[in-house]
């Protein structure tokens, strides 16, 4: 049962060390680096700051004179990528993409 939970724990994985690179390549918190990738999510984010101490508080509260590169964020949002799995990635092959629409794909979208 287990083994269901291990490819999220891989992708957990990945975006630590994601996040964990670009924080020693900027010089930066991990907290700061995370909290400033979600200001650039296209859906808005409201993090819940979760400090316990003054210090805490203070590093978070940097993390909005943070800018991250296209570089950095494109880092970060590949470490995060979901795998969709079955039966989205039946759509990836070459032969289902042809028939999704019956064929009228280009007909259809305009």
């Amino acid at each position: 049962m287990m083994k269901d939970f291990l490819p999220e724990e891989e992708r957990a994985t990945r975006v630590v060390s994601a996040v964990r690179a670009v924080s020693e390549q900027l010089g930066r918190s991990m907290a700061q680096v995370a909290l400033a990738w979600l200001r650039y999510r296209p859906v808005p984010v409201i993090p819940i700051i979760g400090a316990r101490k003054v210090s805490q508080l203070q590093d978070n509260l940097a993390s909005l004179d943070l800018e991250l590169s296209g570089e950095q964020l494109k880092r970060l949002d590949e470490a995060s990528r979901v795998d969709l799995g079955f039966p989205y990635s039946i759509y990836s092959k070459g032969f289902a993409a042809a028939i999704r629409y019956g064929g009228m794909r280009d007909r259809l979208l305009v």
